[in-house]
């Protein structure tokens, strides 16, 4: 297995969609591997689902299937914070020579007291969340 090309928006408050980050990011890794949507056998996706994000669409294989238009198998690895290598460590197990991992995650989307709870409902009840 190795990487074959990346692509990565750029980092800050953003009022573009997830769907928009996603589809940028996407087409700047094909370029980067030189190689063209025809050529995607699969893809692994980690998408965080907050409630304070306002999007509210968690159908992302979905999302993705229809703004890439592909029927190929799309699954998803939801693991928060540990999401992208979720989703590299899955795809790495399937059997496709050619697989797109994405990762997206909008967390700016609200004040940092309501993200702050959001973020803390992946951590240790007892010790972490207090």
């Amino acid at each position: 297995m190795f990487i074959k090309g990346v692509g990565m928006t750029k980092f800050g408050a953003q009022t573009t969609s997830s769907q928009e980050l996603v589809y940028e990011a996407t087409m700047e890794s094909l370029e980067s591997a030189d190689s063209k949507i025809e050529d995607i056998d699969a893809i692994v996706v980690s998408a965080v689902d907050t409630e304070s994000n306002g999007e509210r669409q968690r159908l992302f294989s979905s999302v993705l299937s229809s703004i890439l238009k592909k029927k190929i198998p799309i699954l998803t690895a939801t693991a928060v914070c540990g999401g992208g290598g979720t989703a590299l460590w899955t795809a790495n197990k399937l059997d496709y020579n050619n697989v797109l991992v994405v990762g997206v995650e909008r967390l700016l989307t609200n004040n940092s007291m309501r993200v702050t709870d959001e973020i803390m409902m992946a951590a240790e009840r007892i010790y972490e969340q207090s």
